[in-house]
């Protein structure tokens, strides 16, 4: 279960997955705001991330889906913070209206095995980083005994 609420005050929504994407760059993912997403990078993102985290979502009645983000809709929050997007400000329509079709997107499909070895394969240090020297710097060769 997730659970998000509603400062009133601040018109804040605290969301945990809901509102989630992928960020199309490091630099975005670790700072900044939602509104330096590209909105048709946002508009792709949040149904990639919704069917992933919740691949439920294509088995629900639309209908119901809807019913549950309407609250959200009709509290208006001028800003959302998710777990899994940067501060978004300003764009609760945008988002609401995307989430909103999720029942309808495609299904996520994983990688298989080797893209996942792959994937998980670029995510390892080179050895100079290992070592905890920089990337550019190159690994001395051992010569022989003095």
């Amino acid at each position: 279960m997730t659970v998000g609420f509603y400062d009133d005050r601040s018109r804040t929504c605290f969301t945990s997955d809901c509102f989630g994407a992928p960020m199309p760059s490091a630099d975005l993912a670790d700072g900044g705001t939602a509104d330096a997403v590209a909105p048709e990078d946002l508009r792709a993102g949040q149904p990639l991330w919704a069917t992933a985290d919740s691949p439920w979502v294509h088995n629900m009645d639309v209908d119901k889906y809807l019913a549950t983000i309407r609250p959200v809709r009709e509290m208006d929050p001028e800003v959302v913070l998710s777990t899994h997007l940067p501060p978004a400000t300003g764009l609760t329509p945008l988002m609401i209206d995307t989430i909103s079709g999720a029942p309808g997107a495609d299904p996520f499909v994983g990688p298989d095995q080797q893209a996942l070895e792959q994937m998980l394969a670029g995510f390892e240090p080179s050895a100079a980083e290992a070592r905890g020297a920089p990337a550019d710097v190159p690994t001395p060769v051992p010569g022989p005994p003095t």
